[in-house]
C-alpha cells in the first residue's frame, strides 16, 4: 500500500503544479491509440446514449501515468469503457513534458481529434482560437444534451475564462477533484502528553508552541531540539498563518475601487510581525529560508516538528495510523497526527489555500467535428451514470474490484491495480471528469476514510477567499517578475524582517519601492481586468 500511495502522491503533486498553467510535457513520443467498440445496453441495463456517429477520438496527455504511456490498442480498460458507455472511444496519448509543443503542431496542421485536452480556451498554444472560430460553441449543446454537466460541475468552474468567453461556453472543465487540499497537521500525541486540547485561537497555538519549546516532548532527552512549527524554503507552501490576518501573498482584494495585491496590504505587515515573533521566540526553525523540503520532511519524521502545513492527500501515505510508525522510526509506538485548521485572527479571519476555479484542464471540440452532440452525450453519461461512477473509481468489476450485496471491495495495492499503477488508467488517464484519486468513492475505501473525508471538508471550509479568482497572468509581472506575488522583492523583505536583519518598518519601504518599480501599473492592469470581468 505504501509504495502505491507514494505513486499517487508523486503524481498528485505533479498534477497540482500543472493545473491552471500551460502543460509541461514529455520527451517520449505519442503512443499507439487504444481503440475498441461496443454497442447495445450498458451495465446497468439502461439504454446507452443513442443515435448518430458514436466514434469519438480523444487527444490528450498521458500525464506521466505509467500505464497510459504504454497502453495497447486492445487495452481492457478502454474496451470496458466502450462497453459501458456504448461509444467507440479511441485515445491518442501525447507526451506530457512537451505536450504544449506537440499540441501546437497539431493545431497548426489541423491534425486534431473530436475531443481535445487544453489548459484553457485562451491558451497561447492556440492563440485566438475562439476568435478564429476553431472551437465549437458548446452552450446550446450542453443545454440540450448535457444537463448533468451543469448539475455536477460547479459554477465556479463554468464561470472561469478558461471555459467561457463573452458569456459563451467553448470548453468543458475537467476538475482537480477537491475544492482545496491545504491543511494544518499537528502532533496530537504531543498535545495529549502536554494535557492540551487542539488549539483554536492564536493564544492556544502560542501556548502549544511554548510548551513544545521548553519540554522534551519527543522524549529523546534533549528539550531544545523540537519546534512548535516548522517551515522550509518553499515558504508559500509551508506557511500557515497569513490567512489568520486576512491576507495571502498570492492573492488580491478590492480596495477603494482598485484591485490591490495582499502582499502590500497593511494586514500583511501584521502577518509578517507575527512570523517575526515566532522566529524571535524560537517557535519556528531558524533555518527555514534555506531548509530543503527533504530536510524539512526528515525533521518531521525525526520528531522535531510539532505542526506544519501540508495537503490532505499526504495524510494516508505519511501520517495515518498505519503508515506513521514506519516513518517516525524513533517514535513508532507514540505518533498520532491530526488534521487541523489555522486559527482565526484579530478580525475573525482565517484561511489556508486560496479559492480557485478547481479546473485541472479543459476539453474543447473543434468546429469541424461532425457529431458534437454525441460527445456531449458521452460526457453527460460519464458524469451521471452509476456504472460510470464505479468504473472511474474502481475499474473493472471482477478484476479490479468485487461487489457483493452492495459492498465494494477495492484494494489499490492489489497486483491488478498496482502493476504499472494501472489504477491511474481508470481514475485519471481515461477519466473525462476529474483527477479521480480524491473522489469520495475512492476515499471511502481507504483506512481512516472518515477522517480523510472530514479533512477535505475542513480544507474546503478554510479555503481563503479573494477577489483575484480567474485573473490571468499580468503582463506587468511578466515584464517585471521581481515585483510579482511571491517575487524576489517580497521574499527578500519577508525573510530579512522575520529573521531580524531588518525592522518591521522595512515593510513600508518595500511597499513604496514596489509601487515605484511597476506596482502602480500592475494595480492598474489588474483593476482594468476586474472591472471588465465583473461588469
Amino acid at each position: 500500500m505504501k509504495k502505491i500511495w507514494f505513486s499517487v502522491i508523486a503524481l498528485a503533486l505533479m498534477l497540482s503544479a500543472c493545473s491552471g498553467n500551460e502543460n509541461k510535457a514529455n520527451e517520449s513520443s505519442p503512443n499507439s491509440e487504444g481503440k475498441s467498440s461496443a454497442e447495445g445496453k450498458n451495465e446497468s441495463g439502461s439504454k446507452s446514449p443513442d443515435s448518430g456517429n458514436k466514434s469519438i477520438k480523444v487527444l490528450l496527455s498521458h500525464a506521466e501515468a505509467e500505464y497510459a504511456k504504454t497502453v495497447k490498442a486492445d487495452d481492457p480498460y478502454i474496451k470496458e469503457l466502450n462497453r459501458l458507455s456504448g461509444y467507440n472511444l479511441s485515445f491518442d496519448f501525447l507526451g506530457h513534458s512537451d505536450y504544449d509543443q506537440q499540441l501546437s503542431l497539431r493545431f497548426a496542421s489541423g491534425d486534431l481529434a473530436d475531443l481535445v485536452r487544453t489548459p484553457s480556451i485562451d491558451s497561447t498554444i492556440h492563440k485566438d482560437a475562439v476568435e478564429q472560430g476553431i472551437f465549437k460553441e458548446l452552450g446550446p449543446l450542453i443545454d440540450q444534451y448535457g444537463p448533468n454537466l451543469k448539475k455536477r460541475i460547479p459554477e465556479t468552474a463554468w464561470n472561469s475564462p478558461r471555459v467561457q468567453k463573452d458569456g459563451k461556453i467553448y470548453g468543458i472543465p475537467v476538475l482537480v477533484g477537491t475544492a482545496n487540499d491545504r491543511i494544518g497537521l499537528i502532533r496530537q500525541d504531543w498535545l495529549d502528553k502536554l494535557g492540551l486540547k487542539q488549539p483554536e485561537t492564536i493564544d492556544d497555538w502560542l501556548n502549544y508552541f511554548e510548551q513544545v519549546k521548553v519540554q522534551d516532548v519527543n522524549g529523546n532527552g534533549d528539550p531544545n531540539d523540537e519546534y512548535g512549527y516548522t517551515m522550509f524554503e518553499g515558504v508559500g507552501w509551508s506557511s500557515m498563518f497569513f490567512g489568520t490576518f486576512g491576507v495571502d501573498p498570492g492573492t488580491w482584494h478590492l480596495q477603494d475601487g482598485k484591485l490591490v495585491p495582499d502582499m502590500i496590504s497593511p494586514k500583511m505587515k501584521e502577518a509578517i510581525a507575527f512570523y517575526k515573533m515566532l522566529y524571535e521566540k524560537g517557535y519556528v526553525n531558524r533555518d527555514l529560508f534555506t531548509k530543503k523540503e527533504a530536510d524539512f520532511r526528515a525533521d518531521i519524521y525525526n520528531g522535531k516538528s510539532g505542526s506544519f502545513a501540508a495537503a490532505v492527500y499526504q495524510y494516508t501515505p505519511d501520517f495515518s495510523a498505519a503508515n506513521a510508525p514506519k516513518k517516525f522510526v524513533n517514535e513508532p509506538d507514540k505518533v498520532k497526527i491530526s488534521m487541523i485548521a489555522p486559527p482565526a485572527g484579530p478580525r475573525g479571519e482565517r484561511g489556508l489555500g486560496a479559492v480557485s476555479d478547481g479546473i485541472y484542464f479543459v476539453w474543447v471540440i473543434p468546429e469541424s467535428v461532425k457529431n458534437p452532440e454525441e460527445i456531449i452525450k458521452y460526457l453527460d453519461w460519464a458524469w451521471s451514470a452509476p456504472e460510470a461512477d464505479k468504473f472511474f473509481a474502481y475499474g473493472i468489476e471482477g478484476s479490479n474490484y468485487t461487489e457483493t450485496g452492495g459492498e465494494i471491495k477495492y484494494d489499490v495495492s492489489a497486483p491488478v491495480n498496482a502493476d504499472k499503477n494501472a489504477f491511474q488508467m481508470f481514475q485519471l488517464s481515461i477519466n473525462p471528469r476529474e483527477i479521480g484519486f480524491n473522489n469520495d468513492l475512492v476515499l471511502k475505501t481507504l483506512p481512516e476514510s472518515e477522517k480523510i473525508i472530514a479533512g477535505y471538508k475542513l480544507s474546503a471550509d478554510i479555503a481563503f477567499p479573494h477577489d483575484s479568482l480567474y485573473m490571468p497572468p499580468l503582463v506587468t509581472f511578466q515584464n517585471n517578475p521581481e515585483i510579482s506575488t511571491w517575487g524576489t522583492m517580497f521574499v527578500e523583505m519577508f525573510s530579512k524582517i522575520m529573521t531580524g536583519n531588518q525592522p518591521i518598518d522595512a515593510f513600508d519601504k518595500f511597499v513604496a519601492d514596489w509601487h515605484k518599480r511597476g506596482g502602480d501599473k500592475a494595480i492598474e492592469e489588474a483593476t482594468q481586468w476586474y472591472d471588465s470581468f465583473h461588469k
